[in-house]
């Protein structure tokens, strides 16, 4: 028993944080100084684009910590920022910023700044399950 507890011990340490800080403080910020008044903040949002893992989601959290995860892949925790009217995080050590907005109070709009790519999300409701694996 005390090998397993230090094996998880050791497995939960090697998942921890990368020491990367894409953002000047993890503090939250005044909505006010957020692009789109914040309203992206501590909201599920699920993918609507083809081609994107089934049941992509992504939370934006109040102490600048972002979970992206999908129904078929490992989940991703990495901190954002803000960077002017931007936002920005790394993913695999690469910076991705994007601008942020909403055309409706449920949608979710990023254009991935570089990439010419644009990343759409409808808010989550309760109860959602994973869609099923394609066959």
């Amino acid at each position: 028993m005390k090998a397993l507890t230090a094996i998880t011990m050791l497995t939960l340490s090697a998942c921890g944080n990368s020491g990367s800080n894409p953002s000047a403080s993890t503090a939250p910020a005044a909505a006010s100084d957020l692009p789109a008044q914040g309203a992206f903040v501590d909201r599920i949002w699920v993918s609507t684009e083809r081609g994107r893992p089934l049941g992509s989601m992504i939370i934006f959290l109040p102490n600048r910590m972002l979970l992206m995860d999908s129904c078929f892949e490992t989940y991703r925790i990495s901190e954002w920022g803000v960077a002017g009217d931007h936002i920005r995080w790394l993913e695999d050590t690469v910076p991705i910023e994007a601008e942020v907005s909403m055309p409706g109070k449920d949608e979710l709009t990023l254009r991935v700044i570089g990439r010419e790519e644009t990343q759409t999300y409808m808010a989550a409701s309760a109860p959602y399950v994973c869609p099923d694996m394609p066959k």
